[in-house]
């Protein structure tokens, strides 16, 4: 029923107006405070000078102050027009709350090795993937950048290192349900993630058993909050993308220059003319002497991104409710419509409360994402940007007759990446969640949770044909891929999991008491199906029924399910002595049955020394200090690709035709070992955590052992075995390292800022292999030596011509120096000499020898990951930076992403015009000697430094005032630019990026991205 004019009237003189200023202890004033109402839903927020002013329904109700990292205030009306209020900072060290496994606990109570991220660090920054943007910021957490490409791969995340051969990856829980794999993460909307939570040692994973050997990370989402009026926010930006570095190839003159050169160094007729180069000078032959900067070609000018998001929370009585959805759009920078991608983000999640007793929450979300690549795709050597570094710049991208340019040898990389066919992928993922907890009674409650993961996965792979004609007469040159196909296959996966817990907590005097006891239950059922049809009559409809040619399918399935009981007990006396103990029984569907049950016990203790009335004279500068240990066992049952390893299973295998038809036969191909069981990996840590100057100064230190015993191998077995020899467990690794985080929070005057900075040390060596042969190769796995540490030659110097003696009736140099026996018949001043480090007898011998002269030289995993993050707010403007880097790393770069001339698809960059000849004897490069590759041998000359420092992310916002956005019933505008790898430090090899450390050449190249964007929330 609506109101008359005179009731308005009457009720607008009955709402009384109330202002005031909001500031914190020093008197500055504290812009965003929550101003409500106590039971209603009228409510404000102090400006940017603190000031509110809102109009209340009772004089005598009571204005509830509320503020992040500030205590709840209440202050009661009293018939007061204006009310002032000092905030008081909340001692966060001592009652915030952290996610931990399977609940929650006071960080101030916590004694394992625990680090949190808040949502927050993610928002205004343009995350197309989670895993990459949480680098450097979580220490003991190292993202290795894998794929950048539109809607690839994100990060490999490792929690201390690699400390196994076989599965490094994490286990990821989100909102209490276990995913399939870390990758999962890269798929959520990053606007719904609450906090990150990474549980680093054995202590705080071992609640997780089986699957927490390399580090668990909890993700939360948010929520409703319960009792509240709705709010809107709208999130969005765009941006644009370039690649961080890029190669840089000579111009058609200098290759033909420097080809000629390289042909003569080794007594070759150069292939070109002086008539010839005129031609590539002066343009007068496009067809066959162009000018084409291959990579130039393969690039546009920038690539696009725009990501939009809009959520709505709210609440009534007791119930709450978070809508999200989120859509990010992907169009990379290489040239073609191949590189692109799109993903949809729907969730819903509710949460209530019943009868007082009963709380249940649900979590549903919908995924739907879409990429594509070319379908030669990119590869550290292959893929259409690899081309790309393989043709000659004399090749047009097309003729003057319009046709594709070719050359013979290397296709062409822009007509692959345009009309070479494309490499579609498309999934829905659909998961729900439900928990209810029953409050039986005082401090004892039970909980369930069913959760369920639907993937529905289709690739659709189409490789074209493409013909090269000759630009004169049209003829036929050259086909590629003469014989065209389409590929798809589906693929689909339900991954349940249900748990049980009950929880009871008890205070008697001084003693504190927890105990969790639970039950879970995993199963994962996946099912794959495949067809390919070649001769397709229209490569502009990639469906299976308009193949002519050749037709195959085929199909798989798997199944596996893991089962637990779990239990912690926590006990806290006098609010300074911790102890906790967790325990968990698993079993697993992996290992035969009498290796299925296996359980993993942690032990942890903790002393809060800064309770102790001895430390009372600390109490101005110490808030807190707390000394923490732990140790404990984790087990790891993801043990490769087969989820039946202790069985005999039967593969197909090709057979001889019989009659001239191919037939089908199944045969066991791997031996099968019932005696297999857990890798089990052993962890100690020892923490310590201070707080110091009421909170500002918060610092963190852990130190941890951890060793991994069995890991799979295998021994080689006598060839009358008949089958591949089955995996044992037998190797040992050790992990050890360090871990710092230091943060500071504070003001200058107006100015808020705070600094977070954190550095990781992680040290690997394989100790034991236990009969299994040492892996010798470029890269290798020694006892002694860090896992796939790199393995080379040593480099002494580039030789200069006194190193040999010279005959001028042969015109042949002879070495001084000790060379292998291979390379002696082609060495020549400029050549790289290496040092003769041992012999048959353990000394020098005078002859380089693969076997006797390499050594480990370096180590392609970082061993120090560090991140510093700044912010600053003034006003209404905030100011952030992230910087993040590695040290002591090294990288590689091979082939044409580094080589010239050494076959015929290495091409020189302008760093090879500081190769050595008899007039630059001080080259960083050797001399150029076509199709040689004697000083390519992999050594520490060729090593790079890996070492960098990146200006991560830099933004700068502002926020305009309530004043003028009140009106709108705006209760926040922001805007702000943003840049991602606006600057980086390093040493490494100019055309590529040092995150990306191991390449050809043709992976994606790392991204330098430009957003703006704007950020708005509705009342």
């Amino acid at each position: 029923m609506s109101l008359s004019r005179r009731e308005r009237k009457l009720e607008a003189i009955r709402q009384q107006q109330i202002s005031g200023i909001v500031t914190a202890r020093n008197s500055l004033p504290l812009s965003g405070v929550s101003v409500t109402v106590k039971g209603t839903e009228t409510g404000t927020t102090t400006d940017n000078d603190g000031r509110f002013s809102l109009n209340v329904p009772d004089m005598k109700g009571i204005l509830v102050f509320s503020y992040v990292d500030y205590k709840t205030r209440e202050e009661p009306i009293n018939e007061r027009i204006s009310i002032d209020v000092v905030m008081e900072e909340a001692n966060k060290a001592l009652e915030e709350v952290v996610i931990v496994g399977y609940g929650t606990q006071k960080k101030a109570n916590l004694t394992g090795a625990v680090a949190t991220l808040d949502g927050s660090a993610l928002e205004s920054r343009p995350v197309t993937s989670v895993s990459s943007a949480i680098q450097g910021l979580i220490p003991g957490l190292t993202s290795i950048a894998a794929s950048p490409r539109p809607g690839g791969t994100g990060a490999n995340m490792r929690v201390r290192g690699i400390s196994t051969l076989g599965n490094s990856e994490l286990l990821l829980v989100i909102d209490g349900v276990p995913m399939a794999g870390p990758g999962d993460l890269n798929h959520i909307n990053p606007g719904d993630i609450e906090t990150i939570t990474v549980l680093k040692d054995a202590a705080s994973a071992a609640i997780y058993g089986a699957r927490a050997a390399n580090g668990v990370m909890l993700v939360t989402t948010k929520k409703g909050k319960a009792d509240s009026k709705p709010s809107v926010a709208y999130n969005y930006y765009y941006g644009i993308e370039r690649p961080t570095a890029k190669a840089e190839f000579l111009s058609s003159a200098d290759y033909i220059r420097l080809l000629n050169e390289s042909q003569s160094n080794v007594g070759k007729t150069p292939t070109y003319t002086d008539e010839q180069l005129q031609k590539a000078i002066d343009g007068s032959d496009p067809n066959y002497f162009a000018n084409t900067n291959w990579v130039d070609e393969m690039y546009k000018s920038s690539g696009s991104l725009q990501n939009h998001n809009i959520s709505v929370n709210g609440g009534n009585g007791k119930s709450g409710y978070f809508l999200s959805y989120g859509y990010l759009k992907d169009n990379g920078f290489i040239t073609g419509d191949a590189f692109k991608a799109h993903r949809h983000n729907l969730r819903l999640r509710m949460n209530t409360e019943i009868i007082d007793r009963v709380t249940i929450d649900g979590n549903v979300s919908y995924i739907d994402r879409f990429d594509s690549e070319p379908a030669q795709g990119t590869a550290r050597d292959g893929g259409v940007i690899y081309s790309a570094h393989q043709i000659s710049p004399l090749v047009p991208v097309r003729f003057t007759s319009g046709g594709w340019g070719y050359g013979g040898g290397s296709q062409n990389p822009i007509a692959i990446a345009s009309l070479g066919g494309q490499n579609r992928f498309q999934s829905q993922q659909f998961s729900a969640n439900v928990n209810a907890t029953i409050r039986i009674m005082e401090g004892l409650s039970v909980k369930a949770q069913y959760g369920m993961i639907l993937d529905n996965s289709l690739r659709n792979e189409q490789n074209n044909t493409i013909r090269y004609y000759y630009p004169e007469n049209n003829l036929l040159w050259y086909t590629s891929n003469p014989v065209n196909n389409v590929a798809l296959n589906d693929y689909k996966t339900r991954n349940q999991n249900l748990f049980f817990q009950g929880d009871y907590a008890k205070k008697l005097g001084k003693h504190d008491f927890k105990l969790l006891v639970g039950y879970s239950q995993e199963w994962l059922r996946g099912d794959f199906f495949g067809g390919n049809r070649q001769g397709i009559i229209s490569e502009d409809l990639p469906t299976l029924n308009i193949g002519a040619g050749i037709q195959t399918n085929g199909s798989s399935a798997y199944h596996r399910a893991i089962r637990s009981t779990f239990g912690r007990f926590n006990y806290v006396f006098a609010s300074k002595y911790l102890l906790e103990v967790n325990y968990r029984l698993d079993a697993t569907s992996r290992f035969a049955e009498q290796n299925r049950w296996k359980g993993f016990p942690s032990f942890s203790a903790g002393w809060l020394l800064s309770e102790e009335k001895f430390m009372d004279w600390s109490r101005n500068t110490l808030s807190s200090a707390k000394i923490r240990g732990s140790y404990g066992k984790l087990g790891n049952e993801n043990l490769g690709s087969n989820y039946y390893p202790y069985l005999s299973l039967m593969s197909s295998v090709g057979t001889m035709p019989i009659g001239g038809v191919l037939t089908s036969a199944y045969a066991q191909t791997v031996a099968a070992n019932p005696d297999l069981f857990w890798e089990t990996h052993e962890m100690s840590n020892i923490g310590l955590d201070l707080t110091f100057l009421k909170n500002k100064l918060e610092i963190n230190a852990d130190y941890f052992v951890k060793n991994t015993r069995d890991i799979l191998a295998t021994i080689p077995l006598p060839d009358v075995l008949g089958v591949g020899e089955p995996q044992q467990n037998l190797i040992s690794v050790k992990n050890k390292g360090w871990e710092l985080a230091v943060n500071w929070k504070d003001n200058i005057g107006k100015v808020d800022y705070s600094f977070r900075f954190n550095i990781s040390d992680v040290k690997n060596e394989i100790t034991n292999l236990a009969g299994v042969a040492p892996v010798i190769g470029d890269q290798v796995r020694m006892v002694g030596q860090p896992i796939d540490a790199f393995y080379g030659l040593v480099a002494d110097r580039i030789s200069q011509v006194e190193d040999y003696t010279y005959d001028a009736a042969t015109n042949k140099y002879t070495p001084k120096f000790p060379v292998l026996v291979a390379d002696r018949n082609f060495l020549g001043p400029g050549d790289i000499i290496y040092k003769d480090l041992s012999g048959p007898d353990g000394k020098p011998d005078g002859v380089i020898t693969l076997d006797n002269d390499r050594q480990v030289i370096g180590n392609p995993y970082p061993r120090y990951t560090y991140g510093f993050r700044g912010t600053a707010n003034y006003r209404g403007f905030d100011f952030a930076f992230f910087l993040q880097g590695v040290l002591k790393s090294n990288g590689y770069i091979l082939g044409p992403a580094r080589h010239a001339f050494i076959n015929e698809s290495t091409n020189p960059q302008k760093v090879h015009l500081d190769r050595w000849t008899p007039q630059n004897t001080s080259a960083s490069y050797p001399r150029l000697t076509y199709q040689q590759s004697h000083n390519q041998r992999f050594s520490s000359f060729w090593l790079e430094d890996g070492a960098y420092l990146r200006l991560k992310n830099v933004q700068l916002g502002y926020t305009l005032p309530t004043s003028l956005t009140t009106k709108l019933r705006i209760q926040r505008l922001r805007f702000y630019a943003s840049a991602d790898n606006l600057l980086t430090v390093t040493k490494f090899f100019y055309a590529y990026d040092p995150e990306t450390p191991l390449t050809n050449g043709g992976l994606y190249p790392q991204l330098q991205i430009f957003t703006f964007g704007l950020n708005v929330n509705f009342r």
